[in-house]
């Protein structure tokens, strides 16, 4: 973690006070000489090194033992960034995890190589085009229609945008068969291997529904925003589905440039991709949003490097990319890449 100043009334301690009172926050949660001596010594966290920093900045490793873990997702984040989400000026910056930990999870099932077996032949080492169906308020049809359209020419991967969701002018039910079918149809005309990502985004109770669905419809996979509804609930759909699932940043509440919370490398690029997810939507650089290529580079690290038996998710940049530039960002990024195109896709005839 990385402890930054304080604000003036807060009550806080040296770097290594406030370190200490992490560990304990996080694992025994009571004051010292609550808890037995035995439990102390046995699951207490500790503090390792304590490295200064610039600009008041301290970072401060913390070491706890897998005894306080249970092998679940939910108690991995309630130790990594539960109680301590709480504090001041703590910003979560690196997790290293045990292989006895690593182990919990599988994550992945399909990844990068199952990603691109599904692209077909042609796609085996190139990089990879995304489109998404909006705006919100057009009907079904029309929403086929635009999917056709990308198929025939050529997209990877159609998903719908995360806020096509079950409205009036395109229920879930009818969109997922017709939309697939669309594709399909335009797949078959041309010989290629399009995708459709249906988003199932929205009540818990109707998730299990939905996912069936688009497997009986033939989609290509899965859109969530995990933001919304949860980690464990990708995590839990991963694990049931037969579909590749592609997570959306939406209510992410992480970003670059901010003194509290987790990294937008570690929250997208560790803790999705633990969670299951495929391929991970995150805010390019340039965009909308104006994250940074340091930010961005690091997320792709994350997602695509060794961990584990653990398989490589797949980055999709995204946020007001623009066509014209994806050549410029497939070069910086590499071809295991799925550039996701929207708006500037959409105005062009």
């Amino acid at each position: 973690v990385c402890l930054g100043p304080l604000p003036v009334d807060a009550v806080g301690g040296d770097a290594l006070e406030r370190g200490r009172a992490i560990a304990r926050e996080s694992t025994l949660e009571v004051p010292e000489g609550v808890a037995s001596s035995e439990i102390e010594a046995t699951l207490l966290g500790r503090v390792g090194d304590v490295v200064p920093g610039p600009e008041g900045v301290t970072e401060v490793t913390v070491e706890y033992p897998l005894g306080v873990f249970d092998g679940s997702l939910p108690q991995l984040l309630n130790v990594l960034h539960g109680n301590i989400s709480l504090l001041p000026a703590v910003r979560l910056v690196d997790v290293v995890l045990s292989p006895a930990l690593l182990a919990s999870f599988p994550g992945p099932r399909f990844g990068i190589a199952g990603i691109r077996e599904r692209a077909g032949e042609g796609a085996a080492a190139r990089p990879l085009v995304a489109a998404a169906l909006k705006p919100v308020g057009l009907e079904t049809s029309a929403l086929a229609e635009l999917a056709a359209g990308f198929a025939r020419a050529g997209i990877d991967v159609i998903q719908d945008a995360p806020g096509v969701t079950d409205q009036a002018p395109s229920r879930f039910r009818d969109r997922v068969f017709r939309v697939a079918e669309a594709v399909g149809e335009a797949n078959i005309a041309t010989g290629g291997a399009t995708s459709y990502y249906v988003n199932v985004t929205g009540p818990l109770e109707s998730l299990a529904e939905r996912a069936a669905l688009a497997e009986e419809a033939g989609c290509g996979g899965l859109l969530i925003a995990p933001g919304l509804m949860g980690l464990e609930v990708m995590r839990a759909l991963a694990a049931s589905t037969r579909l590749p699932i592609m997570a959306h940043p939406s209510r992410g509440d992480v970003g670059p440039n901010r003194d509290t919370g987790v990294t937008p490398e570690l929250w997208y690029g560790l803790l999705y991709r633990l969670a299951g997810a495929d391929a991970v939507v995150y805010v390019n650089a340039g965009g909308r949003f104006s994250w940074s290529i340091g930010t961005c580079q690091a997320l792709n690290a994350r997602l695509r490097g060794p961990l584990g038996s653990l398989r490589p998710a797949l980055p999709v940049p995204a946020g007001g990319v623009q066509a014209d530039d994806a050549p410029e960002w497939f070069r910086r990024y590499g071809p295991e890449t799925l550039i996701l195109i929207g708006g500037s896709l959409l105005a062009r005839p």
